[in-house]
C-alpha cells in the first residue's frame, strides 16, 4: 500500500513538472520573438579551446513589454561551455517595436568537440522573466535551436531582413 501511494505522489509529480515547464515555455511567446545565433570564431582560440558568442535578439515585442530579462542559457551540447554572467538585460521602448534589440555573451567549446561538429541542430535552453508596464515579472523557460555557424560579416547582415533600428 505504502509503494502505490509512493508511486502515485511520485506520478503526480513529475507530473505537476512537465506542466509547469509546458507553462513557463509558452509564456514567452506572448510576450516578444526571441532569435539565437550561435557563433563561432575559428581565428580565437588556442591549444585547448575555441570561442565563439552567442547572440540574443528581440525582432518584435509586445505594446506592454518594459523589459526582457535573461538569467541563464545552458545549451544541449555538454562541450559548449557559456561565460558566466549575472544576467542581460533588453530595455525596450513603448511604441518603437520595430526596432531590434540585441545582446550577446561569449562561449568555448574544446577543440576535439570541434572535430566532432558536424553542423547539427541543438538547442539553447534560456530563462529569464519579462517585466510588463505595471511592473509585473512573468518568469519564462524558452528553447531556441541553433546550428553552430562560422562568425563572418554576412552573420550580422541578412539581404531578406531590413532592421530599422538598434536599441542597445
Amino acid at each position: 500500500m505504502n509503494y502505490s501511494l509512493l508511486t502515485v505522489i511520485i506520478l503526480l509529480a513529475v507530473g505537476f513538472f512537465y506542466l509547469y515547464r509546458r507553462f513557463s515555455h509558452s509564456n514567452f511567446d506572448k510576450y516578444a520573438d526571441l532569435t539565437v545565433s550561435v557563433l563561432l570564431d575559428r581565428n580565437n582560440g588556442d591549444s585547448h579551446s575555441h570561442y565563439g558568442c552567442i547572440i540574443f535578439q528581440l525582432p518584435s515585442y509586445g505594446e506592454h513589454v518594459k523589459e526582457v530579462v535573461i538569467t541563464g542559457v545552458q545549451s544541449s551540447n555538454k562541450h559548449i561551455r557559456v561565460n558566466a554572467f549575472e544576467k542581460l538585460n533588453f530595455f525596450v521602448t513603448p511604441g518603437k517595436s520595430t526596432e531590434s534589440a540585441m545582446r550577446s555573451i561569449g562561449f568555448s567549446i574544446h577543440n576535439m568537440a570541434l572535430l566532432n561538429q558536424k553542423g547539427q541542430r541543438e538547442s539553447l535552453l534560456v530563462k529569464g522573466y519579462v517585466i510588463d508596464r505595471k511592473g509585473t515579472k512573468k518568469f519564462f523557460l524558452k528553447t531556441s535551436y541553433y546550428v553552430l555557424q562560422e562568425f563572418s560579416e554576412e552573420s550580422f547582415t541578412n539581404p531578406s531582413e531590413k532592421i530599422e533600428g538598434l536599441a542597445v
